[in-house]
């Protein structure tokens, strides 16, 4: 199973983030990829203050 981030999911991420990243890597986002019957789920969670979006390859 391949799971991908699309380029509009990618423009809701960047509009929805907020936090400057407190690693040396840069890295502050979890993504928790969820499959179900009618698609993919993606939630991304921010490290640096916790909030999260949900986000859905469903039409």
């Amino acid at each position: 199973m391949i799971f991908e981030i699309t380029s509009s999911m990618e423009r809701e991420i960047r509009e929805w983030d907020q936090c400057i990243p407190v690693d040396v890597s840069g890295a502050k986002f979890a993504y928790t990829f969820i499959p179900t019957g009618l698609g993919i789920i993606i939630k991304i969670q921010c490290d640096v203050c916790k909030r999260e979006l949900l986000l859905s390859d469903v039409d």
